[in-house]
């Protein structure tokens, strides 16, 4: 199935934003992952146009990951620690399905304790904040995404990032085996790299 390229240019607008996150969800995995060019990643590109893409990208993950027998059949409890533009973008997925059951999305500020109640946990911000959430759930069967460029080297599971006029991503396979999640083939073939190194 063919990816609109100029999808990015005509997120004008909040509804827009939802309206294209539902299309894009909508497609196959190689389609959204492999054939959505950003354009010129200049100060001119809006971030929110940026931002709706990492949704569509990270829920698009969870649906390419299996967790351990046991998870809540009656929610996928999303969980993200962000700013408020990116938070807003997120909010988008709410009561959308992912593997079966809608997203219940969640707001982790920095510091929280209650990270290990999230099936996918979302981290933007300070190495601080990072670290702390990343360590509260390193053990436990939670997919981490963040976009930061040490995410991988704090014990995050994927690395979503802008490069090459395009949404790439890299896979550290060590945590997501560490924290009992199997991600598809598929998902480990399309990333830019995966790491196998197992923490010390």
């Amino acid at each position: 199935m063919a990816f609109d390229a100029a999808l990015p240019g005509r997120l004008l607008n909040h509804a827009t934003f939802l309206d294209a996150t539902t299309q894009i969800l909508r497609r196959g995995l190689a389609a959204v992952l492999c054939s959505l060019p950003l354009g010129s990643l200049t100060a001119q590109v809006d971030t929110a146009r940026i931002d709706v893409i990492r949704v569509a990208f990270t829920l698009n993950f969870a649906r390419y990951t299996a967790w351990p027998e046991g998870a809540p059949a009656d929610s996928f409890r999303l969980c993200v620690s962000a700013g408020d533009s990116l938070y807003e973008a997120f909010s988008s997925a709410d009561n959308t399905m992912v593997r079966g059951r809608p997203v219940r999305l969640r707001r982790i500020a920095a510091g929280a304790t209650d990270a290990a109640r999230c099936d996918l946990l979302y981290v933007s911000g300070t190495a601080e904040n990072r670290s702390a959430l990343l360590q509260s759930v390193a053990s436990l069967p939670v997919l981490t995404v963040g976009d930061d460029p040490m995410f991988l080297g704090s014990g995050g599971t994927i690395r979503l990032f802008t490069g090459d006029q395009r949404m790439q991503f890299d896979i550290n396979l060590a945590q997501a085996e560490r924290a009992r999640l199997v991600l598809s083939p598929q998902l480990l073939r399309l990333a830019r790299s995966v790491n196998q190194d197992k923490a010390p």
